[in-house]
């Protein structure tokens, strides 16, 4: 509870936007749910360009992704896709440019991906996102 109290004493006293409160985590899921759920489909879209994707397999391979929401309820910062592996096609890129798409051997998130999408999806959508005049926090 400490933590809590502190983390809104310093939102009252620097009078920090809840815009510039971000809170990031990191999912692992099996493609397509594995073979128990081989009939689940599951969807992803974008709420600005209203595309839609589906996703139906009994593929057991781990997928990670690296999210992050905003304290206003958006969520102003693209994800980035961890598959396992070594290369991808390079097609894979043309769904949207600020979607970080990279791999790993086991498709667990590393340090190299981790710093790859704070650096090029974090720091520059946070920022159009975020209140210019104050610090972006990240929980």
């Amino acid at each position: 509870m400490k933590h809590f109290e502190l983390l809104q004493s310093l939102i009252d006293e620097s009078g920090i936007p809840i815009r510039n409160l971000l809170n990031e985590d990191e999912v692992g899921t099996q493609r397509g749910g594995g073979r128990n759920n081989a009939l689940q489909e599951l969807f992803f879209w974008s709420e600005e360009d209203r595309s839609r994707y589906k996703l139906k397999s009994d593929e057991l391979e781990l997928v990670t992704i690296l999210e992050c929401v905003c304290a206003d309820g958006t969520a102003p910062v693209k994800p980035c896709f961890v598959f396992p592996g070594k290369l991808f096609a390079k097609d894979w890129m043309t769904v949207d440019p600020e979607i970080l798409l990279a791999t790993t051997e086991t498709g667990w998130t590393n340090d190299d991906v981790y710093i790859a999408w704070f650096k090029k999806c974090f720091i520059p959508q946070a920022k159009r996102h975020a209140d210019p005049n104050f610090p972006i926090i990240l929980m």
